[in-house]
């Protein structure tokens, strides 16, 4: 990869406290208010909630949003696309309560992404959370989730289900996030291409071909992402940067009618190149040029993946049942230098899923809804670890087959009571068999293979009542369980191989209780408290002879309480608008590490209040304007709480418009700014790491521009 001077815009801080940064936020939600409640249509019963109208599949068969137990939040269209750079994650989930991203600018360990305070930890990758790309799973067997394969200029949906979620997908605390491609254009072929450009060497490119072939549609993705990163090369002379990124991404899909039923094809490929800055100390983050760790320099941090996926999806009728069957595959190759280490990783899983629905009459209830199904996941592991030696492998450290295999059965149904008043209730058991080959030779002939089994039983009950046609009121009691990966039990202080025997699931029981309404004139209203007590939560911590090397330990107990608010205006009006409040109060109730006592401390990792407010303005001819600020709480960095990442304030301009036509072309324009007041911020934080190297700044003002040229052939 080439490096080059990064160009930096001075920098003016704009010091206010968080009651300044979140009545900004307000003000401009309330500024754009009067306007869209004038004159507006009450919406028709089915929308009167913000969600009420939409569909989704999350809860494994289409239900209205509006009308389940559970906190859900749905975001597609061109709100995901509009303006959008296609760098991060963080564009397609903005605006969801209780979902946090913690966008590390950082390609090699990607975005931290937390529901609820669950993921906060994850060092790489995202974690507590379960994650699936057009229903087949990214999350693997072992409880890790990756999404490099996963391009966002071609993503059309996603959904996220807040709150434990094991009684329907298993090894996951936090939920689940569902993403989906666009869906085909009803046309013979539509072929566009694609360009953004932006500050920090950021180049996107983009072909994609999609339609309908008679029966068959389909869509090829094809998109090259370049990156040179804003954190200075501290053994450069400050003439270059270090954290850049070079991906590939291939996303291709296609269906049609088969056996009565329709049968989806999905194929994604990525071959990524990234390099790790790393994190700061606080003197370091002083440092007008934001630098990469001297020592993730030195040792060559970073990350090279290429992975290959397929998977493919029947659904249709059988008999008196609506059956889905999906099998995929997955082929990954990892090279991740990273302090002390480098880690060779050749990873291959293979898992399919059978499930049945079926509805039975309830009398003058309405109609019970069944799902039944299971799953069987197994991943296989070669791992490889190497002492670093400025990036290249040196001595052999470790040399261990790994196996995971996932069991999993659920039954689900949706029983109601009176036309107003249903129940959602759901149990799954799991098993995750573990199982580690020592191959490394050692002169006492010592060899640390072995096996770990871990098994769950999860129930969860929802009850809902509609008490009016603009009224919802919701309540839920669910289980979880989580249990560590494949890497957090291979990483053990003494070098050992193996996997820890000390590590365990960490296990939880939580319920909330929910309101959705309107107010009136199109303002919809949904408040949700929560709560979740969890044993055993693993906790992250370095050992100060290996820094930068992350290691697991369970704490006793702890306990997740909190609440979400969401205000959201809509209407025929050129103005919309949405104000975000989440709340969450995570503390360790036990925890003890040798002399130290950390009960009754914050959990590390999470703000504990976010606010985020959203104006969106269609002046007319198309054009589509966001205007998003958010103030992010300061966030405990350590289990002693002893440091925490300052309190921040960002806000963020995108535009767009609708294809502006030329002949049979079409050319849609795209720009945007963020962090659009220069602000200094901690963007992410690296949870226990030694040396107070604890934050991960953020970039400073950013613009992109782009454009999309597209020609259609019509049926």
């Amino acid at each position: 990869m080439s490096h080059h001077r990064l160009q930096r815009i001075p920098v003016f801080p704009l010091r206010r406290g968080p009651g300044a940064a979140v009545a900004t936020i307000l003000a401009v939600v309330t500024l754009a208010a009067p306007p869209l409640l004038e004159g507006q249509t009450p919406p028709l019963p089915d929308t009167v909630i913000p969600v009420q109208g939409v569909e989704v599949e999350v809860f494994r068969r289409p239900l209205g949003a509006g009308n389940v137990p559970f906190a859900v939040s749905v975001v597609d269209g061109e709100a995901i696309q509009t303006g959008t750079s296609g760098l991060s994650l963080e564009e397609a989930l903005r605006g969801m309560p209780g979902v946090q991203v913690q966008n590390r600018f950082n390609f090699a360990v990607g975005e931290r992404v937390s529901i609820r305070g669950f993921g906060a930890r994850s060092q790489f990758g995202i974690r507590g959370i379960r994650v699936l790309v057009d229903g087949i799973p990214a999350t693997l067997p072992d409880g890790q989730s990756s999404l490099d394969h996963l391009d966002l200029g071609s993503l059309g949906r996603v959904e996220a289900l807040r709150g434990p979620s094991s009684a329907l997908y298993g090894n996951a605390s936090g939920g689940v996030l569902a993403f989906r491609t666009a869906e085909p254009p009803l046309v013979p072929i539509r072929q566009e291409f694609g360009v953004v450009s932006g500050s920090n060497g950021y180049m996107r490119l983009q072909s994609s071909t999609s339609g309908h072939a008679g029966d068959v549609g389909y869509l090829l993705n094809l998109a090259s992402m370049q990156y040179d990163g804003f954190r200075a090369n501290p053994l450069d002379g400050a003439s270059g940067t270090y954290g850049s990124a070079e991906r590939l991404n291939l996303n291709a899909r296609a269906d049609r009618a088969v056996a009565g039923g329709r049968l989806m094809v999905t194929v994604n490929a990525v071959d990524l190149d990234a390099e790790n800055p790393g994190s700061l100390a606080l003197t370091a983050l002083e440092d007008p040029d934001r630098p990469a760790w001297s020592g993730n320099v030195n040792q060559g941090t970073g990350k090279t993946v290429k992975q290959s996926q397929a998977g493919v999806t029947w659904t249709g009728p059988m008999g008196g049942f609506q059956g889905e069957f999906t099998a995929f595959g997955i082929q990954r190759e990892v090279s991740n230098p990273i302090p002390g280490q480098v880690i060779d990783l050749d990873r291959n899983a293979v898992g399919g899923r059978a499930l049945f629905r079926w509805d039975r009459p309830a009398g003058d209830a309405g109609t019970r809804l069944w799902v039944a199904g299971a799953e069987l996941e197994t991943q296989f592991d070669d791992r490889t670890n190497f002492r670093n030696q400025g990036g290249d492998r040196g001595e052999l450290t470790l040399d261990q087959d790994e196996r995971v295999v996932s069991t999993g059965v659920f039954l689900q149904t949706v029983a109601p009571f009176t036309p107003t008043f249903w129940a959602m209730g759901g149990v799954r058991y799991d098993r995750i068999h573990f199982q580690a080959d020592d191959n490394f030779p050692r002169a006492d002939g010592s060899n640390f293979s072995g096996d770990r089994d871990i098994q769950a039983v999860s129930p969860s009950l929802g009850l809902h009542w509609a008490a009016s046609e603009s009224t919802n009121l919701y309540m839920n009691v669910s289980t979880s369980f989580e249990s560590p990966t494949t890497t957090e039990l291979a990483n053990r202080p003494d070098g050992s191989g193996g996997f820890n025997p000390d590590l365990e699931p960490q296990r939880g029981i939580g319920g909330e209780v929910g309101l959705r309404t309107t107010l009136g004139g199109g303002l919809g209203v949904e408040l949700v408290g929560f709560a979740t007590a969890v044993s055993n939560e693993l906790v992250p911590f370095e050992d100060e002879a290996q820094p930068g090397r992350v290691f697991f330990r369970n704490a006793g107990s702890s306990l997740y309480n909190g609440a979400e608010l969401v205000l959201h205006s809509t209407g025929a009006g050129p103005l919309e608008g949405r104000l975000t409040w989440s709340w969450t109060e995570a503390r360790f109730r036990e925890y003890l590490v040798g002399d130290q006592d950390f009960s009754d401390n914050l959990i590390p990792g999470q703000a504990p209040h976010r606010v985020e407010g959203l104006v969106t303005l269609r002046p007319g001819a198309g054009v589509r304007a966001e205007l998003r600020g958010e103030w992010v709480d300061a966030i405990p960095v350590n289990d002693a709480n002893t440091a925490t990442s300052d309190s921040y304030t960002v806000v963020d301009l995108r535009l767009g418009s609708d294809p502006f036509r030329w002949n049979a072309w079409r050319i849609t324009p795209t720009a945007g700014i963020t962090n659009l007041l220069d602000q200094r911020y901690v963007a992410s934080i690296a949870v226990n790491a030694f040396g107070g190297r604890f934050f991960e700044p953020g970039p400073g003002r950013s613009l992109h521009l782009g454009f999309t040229v597209g020609v259609e052939r019509s049926p």
